[in-house]
């Protein structure tokens, strides 16, 4: 019989191999991932080749978020307990 946890990291990784099917779950598990305050201001828009697309209200948003690129990556890659994303990008969309 396999632990929970094992079949749980199998599902993980099935998911991340997917990048459709990862972009729908870190969307929906981005406040969470984030905190309120950040997934208010920005949202995961695409998913491909590690790289994370997220939209923001605007140019001081993007720049703001620019300064914590890496702490986003680190969040999302605990979060999943894998490195899912490499690289985050933005893209503002008012």
């Amino acid at each position: 019989m396999k632990s929970v946890g094992s079949v749980l990291s199998h599902f993980l990784d099935r998911i991340a191999s997917d990048e459709e099917i990862a972009l729908i779950f870190l969307s929906e598990l981005w406040p969470q991932i984030v905190g309120k305050d950040l997934a208010s201001k920005s949202r995961p828009l695409a998913l491909r080749d590690k790289r994370l697309l997220l939209t923001v209200p605007s140019e001081i948003w993007a720049k703001e978020l620019t300064q914590l690129r890496e702490m986003l990556v680190h969040a999302v890659n605990k979060h999943w307990d894998l490195s899912l994303i490499e690289k985050i990008d933005f893209e503002v969309r008012t």
